[in-house]
């Protein structure tokens, strides 16, 4: 019963913060603490057994990590903190290890395929692409991957261009806590990284369900032949 209420509670955590994260890329702490205070609470009626506290500390220390070379944004750190607490294991999966390949993953297939899409509309109209920049030809197929123009309806994206001694250059690492860009440049996808989470989150535990089921319907069918 307390892991099906560390199921509801991780869910519902990433649900909240992936609409504020959708949204406004905005998520209130008070989210985490709520969340995650409840999961630890949970430890008063059924303690963690050894690999609940590995998970943890393996969620903690990527989170940590990832938050330290600005890989990840503060919301996104702390929201890997609060899910190694509230739901560190599941048929002995690390969900927060599992979250962390599973969300970058989607990330990464995401952004390729948005910024392919977008750049190939602005090739295809303009007949010409990223002319501007004084850049190799191995940075600009990256970068044909990797960043695109910005659209007039976009407001989630950060700067993917700067000036150095004059020439206009590639920028493709960005700090997730940088300001979002409001002007006509090429720009990175600031990812609602949370709404991965969640995609990530209800389809392992789906797969780890219906595998189960799976299997023990085979057994029962070995059974009776």
């Amino acid at each position: 019963m307390v892991e099906e209420i560390r199921i509801i509670i991780a869910i519902s955590m990433f649900a909240v913060a992936a609409f504020f994260d959708v949204k406004e890329r905005k998520i209130q702490d008070i989210i985490w603490l709520v969340c995650g205070g409840t999961g630890a609470i949970l430890y008063t009626v059924e303690l963690p057994d050894a690999i609940d506290i590995v998970s943890m500390v393996v969620g903690v220390t990527l989170a940590s990590t990832f938050w330290f070379f600005r890989l990840y944004a503060g919301a996104d750190a702390l929201a890997l903190i609060s899910l190694s607490v509230i739901f560190p294991t599941y048929h002995d999966f690390i969900i927060p290890l599992s979250m962390v390949v599973i969300a970058t993953t989607i990330s990464v297939i995401y952004g390729i395929v948005y910024n392919v899409a977008a750049n190939s509309r602005t090739l295809l109209l303009d007949n010409k692409i990223f002319e501007e920049f004084d850049e190799p030809l191995y940075r600009r197929i990256a970068a044909f991957f990797l960043i695109h123009k910005r659209s007039k309806s976009e407001q989630f994206a950060f700067p993917a261009e700067r000036i150095v001694s004059g020439r206009k250059k590639f920028r493709f690492r960005y700090d997730p806590d940088d300001e979002f860009s409001k002007d006509d440049v090429y720009v990175s996808l600031a990812m609602p990284l949370t709404l991965f989470f969640l995609i990530g989150l209800v389809g392992l535990i789906i797969t780890i369900i219906s595998l189960d089921l799976s299997f023990s319907v085979c057994l029962q069918n070995c059974d009776l032949s």
